[in-house]
């Protein structure tokens, strides 16, 4: 039956690689897509307060110093539940998590 597997990528490169692997391995380029996130735009106020609070915790407590969000979302057009292991498998390899 065909549907559309949607993952997340922590690194745009790692999301990269999935989709060469993916159309390496026979799938249409026209059914597999990759969607950058974009980081949403803080206030001013909202850019102070979080400065001050990552400053306060320690990176290893916290971990400030990794993102927050993922930076990436790949879609891929399946027809069967072969090609959905196959793609996931795939994806898999390079970091991908459930979106």
């Amino acid at each position: 039956m065909p549907s559309i597997i949607y993952r997340n990528f922590r690194q745009i490169a790692d999301a990269e690689g999935a989709r060469s692997a993916l159309l390496a391995e026979g799938f249409a380029n026209s059914a597999v897509q990759l969607n950058l996130h974009e980081a949403r735009a803080l206030s001013t106020t909202a850019s102070a307060v979080k400065n001050i609070m990552d400053s306060l915790t320690p990176d290893d407590v916290d971990n400030t110093d990794k993102p927050d969000r993922p930076a990436a979302l790949l879609s891929v057009d399946v027809d069967d539940d072969a090609q959905r292991e196959q793609a996931d498998r795939i994806m898999a390899r390079f970091g991908a998590q459930e979106a």
